[in-house]
């Protein structure tokens, strides 16, 4: 092997290294210690029979204002991580919400994958999400990133902001053209379990797919009300 395949050698391992140490492994490694923590806790009984409903994407005109009326009928609260675009669009449901007694986190401004992104895109995001929320009254205490991506300088930053990173447990795929309302259902049902963090859709996803996740919640929700499950907000999560 030449000097100069040698030098493209160590260059892309340089690269590799330092994308894993800057996104890749604090993003998967930090997804993997919640769920294990949280499994832990459920088996030894610590969680109770809780479950946290979580909602990323919206606000969305065309289905959040349905959720709100489901969650309403059952007396249920959950946690809404919004899109600061979607809030500036809708402040009307945002006020909702909040009337309604449901916590609300932020999502990012546009929903843009922060895994390789620097410091100002990373700064400035929560910025100005943070300050949305609360120029509509609403104190963010709570954040979760698009798709759970994140890296060395989103940590930084949610401390500086004294801001709480949420994950979750659960996913149903609800985002996915290829789901049903009952294949959303089915995962809800299947996966559960004592303490979990359900991540569900209220905005974007494809074909409409917040309207499945409306259906299957409405099947869904009274199973797990029979089953003995509560549902509460993220600010009663257990760490």
């Amino acid at each position: 092997m030449s000097e100069k395949h040698i030098a493209i050698l160590i260059i892309g391992l340089i690269l590799i290294s330092t994308a894993l140490c800057y996104s890749l492994i604090p993003s998967a490694g930090l997804k993997y210690l919640w769920k294990r923590k949280s499994r832990k806790r459920a088996r030894e009984g610590q969680a109770g029979r809780r479950l946290y409903l979580t909602f990323d994407d919206g606000p969305s005109k065309a289905y959040t204002g349905q959720l709100l009326c489901l969650l309403k009928q059952y007396q249920i609260k959950a946690t809404f991580f919004v899109v600061a675009e979607f809030a500036r669009e809708n402040p009307d449901l945002v006020e909702w919400m909040a009337e309604e007694g449901h916590l609300v986190g932020i999502h990012s401004v546009q929903h843009k994958n922060a895994l390789f992104r620097g410091r100002e895109f990373i700064r400035t995001d929560l910025k100005e999400s943070v300050e949305t929320l609360e120029d509509m009254g609403c104190k963010v205490d709570y954040y979760r990133p698009p798709w759970g991506h994140l890296n060395l300088w989103t940590l930084l930053f949610i401390r500086y902001w004294n801001l709480r990173l949420i994950l979750w447990d659960v996913m149903a795929n609800d985002w996915s053209a290829l789901e049903t309302a009952e294949s959303i259902k089915e995962k809800i049902l299947n996966r559960v379990f004592p303490g979990a963090v359900l991540c569900l859709h209220d905005g974007r996803g494809k074909a409409g797919a917040p309207e499945r996740t409306i259906e299957a919640l409405r099947e869904s929700i009274p199973i797990l009300l029979e089953q003995g499950y509560s549902f509460e907000r993220m600010d009663a999560y257990e760490y």
